[in-house]
Order: C-alpha cells, then sequence, then structure tokens
C-alpha cells in the first residue's frame, strides 16, 4: 500500500489520538489521600452497604432489615459503614409538616448501628424525582409535572424520558420555571433531618442528593447552572445548625458515574476550621449498562479512577463511593468486582455496595442462599477500618491474600490501628510482618470480631508498612 503525505498525517492524527485515550484511561494511586478522622484522631476507611433499597416502596420507608440484619454487616462481613436511605416523601408528607413517627424509625436504626459500631451517612434518596413514577424521593405535593403525560416503561430507568417526569424534575431544579419553593422547602425539610440527628453519636454526615441529574438536554450545564448553586445554597442551612458532621455532596450522576470528569468547581464549607466535605460519587460503568458484559480490559474501570482522582486533587476532600455494584448473573462479574474493588483501594477512601439484600435478589452477595458467594468473597476483604496516621497507601491482592498497609504513624494517637481479617482468605492462618526498627509493637487480636490491632510505638512518627499473608 501506498503511503501518501495526506494518509501518514491521519494515521500520525489516528496514534497520537489512541495515545491520548489510553493515557486519559489510567489512574494512579493517589498517596496523598484525605480522610474522614475519628474522634480518636485515626483516619477512617469505609466498606459497607446501601441500607436499603426496598424502604422507596415501603409505606414506613425503612425496609425490611432488623437488628439482627444489621449485627450481621459487624459479625459477619466486617463492615464499619452504612449508607442509609432516607426520603424526603417520609419527612415532609404534607407540605410545611415533618412527620415525627419517621424520625423515631430512623433513630431506632441508628441506635441499633451505634450499638454494633457502624458509622452511618444520612442519604436523602431519589430515583425519577418520586415514587408515582417508579421511583422514589419528592412527596406527591411537590410534583408539578405541567400536565404532560406519564406511562409506566420498563426497564425503570427508561423512565426518565417521559415527559411528565422531565416537567418534574425540571420543575426542581430551575428555579426561573416559577417554582423556586421547591427547594426550599427541600432544604428545610434537610435541616429538619439534620437538628433530629446532628447528634447522634452513629452519625458522621448527610448524603444531600442521590443520583442528581436533568433530562433534557440542559443536561450538559446542569452542573455548572443549577448543581453547584444548589449546593451552595443547602451547604450553608446546614452549617448554621451542625458545624461539625460531614456533608456528602454527588456530582451529577449521567456521565460521571460511568467515568467523565465532574464539572463542579471547589465547593467550600463555611464551617470553621478544617472543611468537612466528602465528594461522593457512584460507579455504573458502560460496558455493564450497555452491553450487559465486563469487556476484561478494565478501560471504564481505569477511566472513572482517573476522572475522579482529577477532580479530588482539586477539591482536597476525602473521595467515598456511594454506591457501585453488578447484577453477580453477568458474564465475568467477579473479574469486574475484583478490578473495581482494586481501583478503590487505590484512589478512594472507602465505598458502599448497591444494595444489602437477603431474598436471592441477583444484585446481592448477602443472600441467605449463599448465591453469589464469590462476589462475597470479593467484597468482604482485608481492610484498614481506621489507621493511627495517614494511611499511603494499602490493598490487598485476590490471587496471593497478601494485604499492604503503608502508612505515616502518629504518635499523638493512642488509639490503636484495627485491620479486619476475614477467615474465607485466610483459612489455615496468616503471618503478619511490620517493616521498620521498632521492635517494641503491640499488638491484639480478637478471633470473634476478626479484627487486628497494631498500637504504634510510643514517641514515634514515622512511615511503616505492614503486610499479612496466609500461613503456609
Amino acid at each position: 500500500m501506498k503511503f501518501t503525505r495526506k494518509r501518514k498525517i491521519w494515521i500520525g492524527i489516528l496514534i497520537l489520538s489512541i495515545f491520548l485515550f489510553v493515557r486519559n484511561c489510567t489512574y494512579s494511586e493517589n498517596k496523598e489521600r484525605v480522610f474522614i478522622k475519628d474522634k480518636e484522631g485515626r483516619s477512617l476507611i469505609l466498606h459497607g452497604v446501601n441500607v436499603n433499597a426496598d424502604a422507596k416502596g415501603d409505606s414506613l420507608r425503612v425496609g425490611w432489615p432488623q437488628k439482627q440484619d444489621y449485627a450481621d454487616l459487624t459479625d459477619k462481613w466486617g463492615f464499619n459503614f452504612v449508607r442509609y436511605l432516607v426520603l424526603w416523601d417520609g419527612i415532609e408528607p404534607v407540605k410545611g409538616e415533618y412527620d415525627k413517627e419517621y424520625f423515631k424509625r430512623i433513630k431506632e436504626r441508628l441506635d441499633w448501628c451505634e450499638e454494633l459500631g457502624l458509622k452511618v451517612v444520612l442519604d436523602m434518596h431519589q430515583d425519577l424525582y418520586a415514587l408515582r413514577y417508579g421511583g422514589d424521593g419528592a412527596p406527591d405535593w411537590a410534583i408539578i409535572d405541567d400536565g404532560e403525560p406519564f406511562e409506566m416503561q420498563s426497564p425503570w430507568e427508561l423512565n426518565y424520558r417521559q415527559p411528565a417526569v422531565i416537567a418534574s424534575i425540571n420543575n426542581f431544579w430551575d428555579p426561573s420555571r416559577g417554582h423556586g419553593d421547591l427547594q426550599e422547602h427541600f432544604i428545610k425539610a434537610f435541616v429538619e433531618m439534620v437538628k433530629q440527628f446532628k447528634d447522634h453519636p452513629a452519625v458522621i454526615g448527610y448524603d444531600l442528593y442521590n443520583e442528581p441529574t436533568m433530562a433534557t438536554k440542559e443536561i450538559f450545564a446542569f452542573e455548572e447552572r443549577y448543581l453547584q448553586p444548589f449546593y451552595e445554597k443547602i451547604i450553608p442551612a446546614i452549617r448554621k445548625v451542625d458545624k461539625d458532621n460531614w456533608i456528602f455532596f454527588e456530582p451529577t450522576a449521567l456521565g460521571v458515574n460511568q467515568g467523565l470528569k465532574t464539572d463542579l468547581e471547589v465547593l467550600k464549607d463555611p464551617r470553621p476550621g478544617e472543611p468537612r466535605l466528602v465528594y461522593f460519587p457512584h460507579l455504573y460503568t458502560i460496558d455493564y449498562d450497555t452491553y450487559d458484559q465486563y469487556i476484561g480490559f478494565p478501560v471504564f474501570i481505569n477511566k472513572w479512577g482517573a476522572s475522579q482522582n482529577h477532580f479530588i486533587k482539586k477539591q482536597k476532600a476525602p473521595l467515598v463511593v456511594g454506591e457501585f455494584g453488578v447484577n453477580q448473573t453477568r458474564s465475568r462479574s467477579p473479574k469486574f468486582m475484583d478490578d473495581v474493588l482494586s481501583m478503590f483501594d487505590k484512589t478512594t477512601s472507602g465505598w458502599a455496595y448497591w444494595a444489602y439484600m437477603k431474598n436471592g435478589d441477583s444484585w446481592s452477595p448477602f443472600n441467605d442462599d449463599n448465591s453469589n458467594i464469590e462476589a462475597r468473597n470479593l467484597v468482604v476483604r482485608p481492610y484498614p477500618k481506621c489507621v493511627a496516621g495517614h494511611p499511603l497507601s494499602y490493598g490487598f491482592d485476590n490471587e496471593t491474600k497478601e494485604f499492604w498497609l503503608d502508612f505515616e504513624a502518629d504518635s499523638k494517637i493512642d488509639a490503636p490501628t484495627e485491620i479486619y481479617i476475614p477467615e474465607h482468605h485466610y483459612p489455615k492462618g496468616w503471618d503478619l510482618k511490620i517493616d521498620g526498627k521498632d521492635n517494641n509493637w503491640k499488638t491484639l487480636w480478637d478471633d470473634k470480631s476478626r479484627v487486628l490491632q497494631i498500637n504504634n510505638p510510643k514517641d514515634k512518627t514515622k512511615e511503616y508498612k505492614i503486610t499479612i499473608w496466609p500461613k503456609k
């Protein structure tokens, strides 16, 4: 084949485009991560679940789990974190009136979490704006659909294209359409929830709005025009009543969930002292959502990691993943889970799996019939629950079963580093090594909770590496 000058130019452009695409789809381990701190000053790494998906259609808005089900999260699977779904129509079923009985039901479950050692983020959840449209969120009085038609679709995501849904969402997000009071009521309801639970020991923060998006052509300007101003109103409103708990904020769902960069600008926290804002994106990659399979080469996973790293280095806040998951009956789902979790170890400060179910759900690794057990063994993995210092690198190799934690020890912290070590990865036991010149480490193993406690050497602030591997 004769290569003309024009053909050579196009080949060069193609090679350059491929190079730039691949480069932009490669994430690097973030060793400058910011972490949520507990009251002892330790860095928290959150592993947990969303509780609970069926609260959306439950008349009491709390879902199926009872106290023993919450206990299973810690006793069976070593989790320390719950993203707890709260619904606007549960808080304010009648305009301007707040349901005290709903708050009591939430408090009961928060009390369980406190007793069990579970950290909770209260998530103001919505999908498709309201229950009327096959989703959840807004009360009926807050639905303004401009008289547009609605016809239920399957799968449920297609309802976002229904005219009534589009009108209702747009009337909430765009005050210029004449319904700015909707956001005002939402913010007041949110602040009322904060007043109820700001002092509860289990609560570490609040998720402002689940998967915000618009379903029209304005979707491409949504974050700049509508979401950013909304966050700049609701964050100060919360800070007037709660200056201490963490505020979790999400980017727009469509695009960012799949790996595109967010257009949000850096958000400010008006509290005195250091900001307590947490970036809280979701991950649902294009290959599974579109083609029902994992292509095996983690280009979409890598792209997601690179995009979120780009934003978090500007915001200088913890990055915790509010949702991720996959239908476990789909092809190559265990490989997908392993690649996602490995990426999370290198880029985030934790995650919550979607969702906690036990009734044979195809997405759930926690079914009573032990279906999807391979996924459970991946999600239930060794991890540092809290670190007495600053974590630089941590992770788990599912093939070799080696776990590692690099961290800068803080000698001022008296509480221990805690590492969860599940039995199914180490059926014959495990060995431990701590790199460093100091030999005066104190360790304590609790076989029931499967937690290893390691106390820092006194008066030593330096970098150490902890390694755990299977006993031979």
